[in-house]
């Protein structure tokens, strides 16, 4: 039997501890190649649109879970008696469009494309394993590995 989904603090604790570790890994790695063009010019930092292209996946799959760690706060303060007024304050928008936006579990279609980011790329990188261009792309697939939920 499927384990029954339960909105709790400690999941929200969770999601924002990874979504918080998947910004700090984003900004290091910014910082690495920022260090590399102060340090040996821009020619020769050799960014090429591979890096590029990880940083812009990353940073849709982070927005993409910022999103639903959203809709799920909304959700756990709706459970817990706060108003869409109250709601709509907060987020400086009208009662009107946070009804809208956080009435239904569209939150669970968020959670579907975060994961069709993550096969995308997972499938991409395999593409270039086996076509032998996969020294940096090797590393990056363990690393993707190790953070599947």
């Amino acid at each position: 039997m499927p384990r029954k989904y339960r909105n709790t603090l400690k999941a929200h604790a969770y999601a924002q501890t990874s979504l918080g570790k998947a910004l700090i890994e984003l900004a290091a790695s910014h910082r690495t190649a920022a260090a590399a063009i102060e340090r040996d010019g821009p020619a020769a930092a050799s960014l090429g649109s591979a890096q590029f292209s990880e940083w812009i996946a990353t940073s849709c799959e982070i927005a993409a879970a910022a999103d639903r760690l959203l809709a799920l706060e909304v959700e756990l303060a709706r459970r817990n008696g706060m108003t869409w007024d109250r709601v709509a304050e907060v987020l400086g928008v009208s009662r009107q469009s946070a009804w809208e936006r956080f009435r239904s579990h569209d939150r669970w279609n968020k959670t579907r494309r975060i994961s069709q980011l993550r096969q995308q790329r997972r499938a991409a990188l395999l593409r270039k394993m086996m076509a032998g261009k996969a020294e940096d792309e090797v590393a990056i697939l363990q690393q993707m590995m190790q953070a599947k939920p």
